[in-house]
């Protein structure tokens, strides 16, 4: 009997498909979780399977503020991108494909934002907001934004059901803390004769 070893090529290919593999595993595990199936093998597979875990925290977070609340006002619509983009960089990073980030926050954006301005105005709205966001985060987040990456990625590492709600919870939050634009203009009107 002998012991073959594969051509040091194959061997290096192998050991990269074997870290991919365990970098992917907690996000799976997550969707999984979650009553989703992971996106299949392929050139789009982690793009999609991060577009699946950001959409189910910031829905579960939009979700979370529209119990409380009448509607999703004109004011909201940029911070629910904003969101999106914050969700997406941190498990992008948390899986060591920063790069992915950008095409599922606009993608996860449009698909929370389209049951809400349609889908054609959720497209562009998630493509403003994700070129702003990206010329703002070198400036540095907010404490209620770090919150909300540090809390997302707890809620697909642990996949447990306290980091998740608390991951819904800190959206919520940020969501509230977006003063409506009807609530500020109103005492203007308010104070104008006639």
């Amino acid at each position: 009997m002998g012991i073959l070893y594969p051509k040091e090529t194959i061997a290096r290919r192998w050991d990269g498909a074997l870290q991919a593999r365990l970098r992917r595993a907690p996000l799976e595990a997550f969707l999984r979780g979650q009553s989703l199936v992971p996106a299949p093998a392929g050139s789009s597979q982690d793009t999609d399977n991060l577009v699946r875990a950001t959409v189910i925290i910031v829905h579960g977070g939009l979700d979370l503020y529209l119990i409380r609340q009448q509607g999703l006002t004109f004011s909201h619509r940029p911070v629910v991108g904003h969101v999106a983009c914050l969700v997406s960089v941190a498990l992008a990073q948390q899986f060591f494909e920063p790069d992915l980030w950008r095409n599922a926050a606009q993608i996860s954006t449009a698909r929370c934002l389209s049951p809400y301005i349609g889908l054609d105005a959720a497209s562009m709205m998630a493509a403003a907001v994700a070129r702003r966001f990206h010329k703002e985060i070198a400036l540095g987040v907010s404490p209620l934004d770090w919150r909300i990456s540090k809390s997302a990625t707890e809620a697909v590492s642990s996949n447990k059901p306290t980091a998740i709600a608390r991951a819904f919870w800190n959206i919520a939050a940020r969501l509230n803390a977006e003063t409506s634009i009807a609530l500020i203009a109103a005492p203007l009107r308010e104070s104008q004769p006639g």
